[in-house]
């Protein structure tokens, strides 16, 4: 079984994965700023759920980012803790490639998008591109045809994308624009099925932005 950690952004999410049976579980929530204290009990509650044990862990995944400079600590800190402590093999996902897949069988071309504030997004120019840090007038440049925005989409955000692309910009409806871990482990899952793991001294997030730094 392998165990999928998503804490890119405020929304954090986690799912458990085999391969013949899929998904295990999964759970997505609102954590806020506080992923330290909510992740681990999260995942000993899926766990219980699905009744499973933390021994039944074979390989984890975490998302790479980009997002959260200290949400994407903490995942990248839980997953190394499993690997290094049972052995584990360990994968990391980019964000933006998970959200993608998600959205796949779309006929639209599928933009993912994060958040990186101060008017910032991180994006996909293609699937298999490396993401760029753009604000939303750069990214509507790029868009030619009908595409499906899919990610950190607030209202201010999809408003902005229609008034500069019109009927080009599309968007799924709120439940379904959720970020699922489930389509992380299934990512992670294919690499673990191809012999393929990262290093757990080498890997780390992918911030794009800078992290936030207290006044006073």
């Amino acid at each position: 079984m392998l165990l999928a950690i998503d804490t890119s952004t405020a929304d954090a999410g986690i799912a458990c994965y085999d391969g013949e049976r899929g998904a295990l579980g999964e759970c997505v929530w609102r954590a806020g700023r506080d992923h330290t204290a909510q992740l681990l009990p999260q995942i000993d509650l899926l766990l219980r759920h699905i009744r499973c044990s933390r021994s039944d862990i074979q390989a984890v995944a975490v998302a790479l980012g980009p997002g959260s400079w200290s949400g994407l600590r903490v995942g990248m800190s839980v997953a190394k803790g499993f690997a290094l402590a049972c052995d584990l093999p360990l994968i990391g996902i980019g964000t933006l490639q998970a959200l993608a897949y998600q959205h796949r069988v779309s006929h639209l071309r599928v933009v993912p998008i994060i958040s990186l504030g101060r008017g910032r997004v991180a994006t996909l120019v293609k699937e298999a591109s490396e993401p760029q840090n753009v604000t939303l007038a750069d990214l509507a440049a790029m868009i030619n045809e009908p595409a499906l925005f899919c990610g950190d989409i607030d209202a201010e955000t999809q408003a902005t994308l229609r008034r500069l692309l019109h009927d080009r910009a599309r968007f799924p409806s709120p439940a379904a624009n959720v970020r699922r871990p489930a389509y992380l482990a299934e990512l992670a899952w294919m690499r673990l099925a191809a012999g393929e793991r990262d290093s757990v001294a080498t890997l780390e997030p992918i911030y794009l932005g800078q992290p936030v730094r207290a006044v006073g």
